[in-house]
């Protein structure tokens, strides 16, 4: 990621791009333009202070985030990722956990994972809310709130939601990146990886890097971020899908096929953000279609039931952070 001072973040880090560039330019195609145009590894994937604190210690620049991410996640596996494209496959001792961390770190780093995040929020936020302000009302009143009243105070106050963004820690999209990376490098360490191989580029790279494969072949944006059943699917090069696994019977022949590529195209097409890019002189494929907008996502389904007596409320915890200095990190963050 180079510059941490810079403010000038990549989504995907510069030696993961360098796997589909020549001589260092990209072939991209945004979502609303549907043209190609070249792009410099150094420029592609740029959003400026994704990834900043906005809340920063005084005499701290807010960049401990990017810094994190070059030397703890992006640095060790640089390497991994060049002798792979080289050839060397299986992994060297030692080579998969930092894998493993760049993948989970990938999936929870992206302009996609933001929007869920944003999403999930503004439907629950109005939800609990409401539900502290029913509790209110019950410890003010001579007489608690019936279960029927209590319902229609809750319903109200969610069809007309107090507006919640200056009263949140600015800081939270960060932490649940970091927590929802560690929590999937946790689960990805239990799974396989497969590598597969073809002999010409066949495969586009989404501007998120990976992409995730639900059960029944779907790439839905829903959560679960990773569901115990899925794969997921990495593109390192043109001709190179890693694939991490709970079923690597599957992929037993380790061919990277017209038919898997179009599948992982597929993915690719559906779950990028803005831009898809692939590697100069690699035609864009047949048949493939990028829409001009990312997968819209639907309002969750809520239903409220409530009982005429409230149960002992339990806190709010996180489950625990097995990287350390990861840890330490998001404590530094109000974590």
């Amino acid at each position: 990621m180079g510059n941490n001072v810079s403010r000038r973040h990549h989504l995907l880090p510069q030696v993961w791009l360098e796997g589909f560039a020549r001589d260092g330019v990209l072939t991209g195609r945004r979502r609303a333009a549907g043209r190609d145009f070249p792009s410099s590894v150094i420029d592609a994937t740029v959003v400026s202070q994704f990834y900043s604190n906005p809340m920063p210690e005084q005499g701290q620049d807010g960049q401990e985030v990017e810094k994190f991410l070059a030397d703890d996640v992006e640095g060790p596996a640089a390497a991994v990722l060049q002798n792979i494209r080289a050839g060397r496959w299986p992994l060297a001792h030692g080579d998969e956990p930092a894998l493993i961390r760049l993948l989970a770190h990938q999936l929870a780093r992206s302009q996609a994972f933001r929007k869920l995040g944003k999403h999930v929020e503004d439907h629950l936020l109005p939800l609990i809310t409401a539900s502290e302000i029913t509790k209110h009302m019950d410890e003010g009143a001579d007489q608690p709130l019936s279960p029927r009243d209590r319902k229609r105070v809750i319903e109200g106050i969610m069809r007309n939601p107090p507006a919640m963004e200056k009263l949140l820690d600015p800081r939270r999209d960060l932490r649940q990146q970091l927590r929802t990376a560690d929590q999937v490098e946790q689960k990805l360490v239990n799974w396989q990886m497969v590598l597969l191989r073809a002999a010409r580029p066949l495969l586009l790279l989404a501007d998120g890097g990976v992409v995730v494969k639900q059960v029944d072949g779907s790439f839905s944006p829903y959560p679960p971020v990773l569901p115990d059943d899925a794969e997921l699917l990495a593109p390192l090069a043109p001709h190179l899908l890693l694939i991490l696994t709970p079923r690597p019977d599957r992929h037993a022949d380790q061919q990277l096929t017209p038919k898997k590529a179009s599948k992982a195209n597929r993915g690719a097409l559906a779950l990028c953000h803005d831009t898809i890019y692939r590697q100069p002189g690699h035609p864009w494929p047949k048949g493939a279609t990028l829409l001009p907008e990312p997968p819209s996502l639907l309002p969750p389904s809520m239903t409220i039931s409530l009982a005429a007596e409230q149960g002992t409320e339990q806190p709010m915890s996180h489950a625990p952070i097995a990287h350390q200095r990861l840890a330490q990190l998001v404590t530094k963050l109000g974590g």
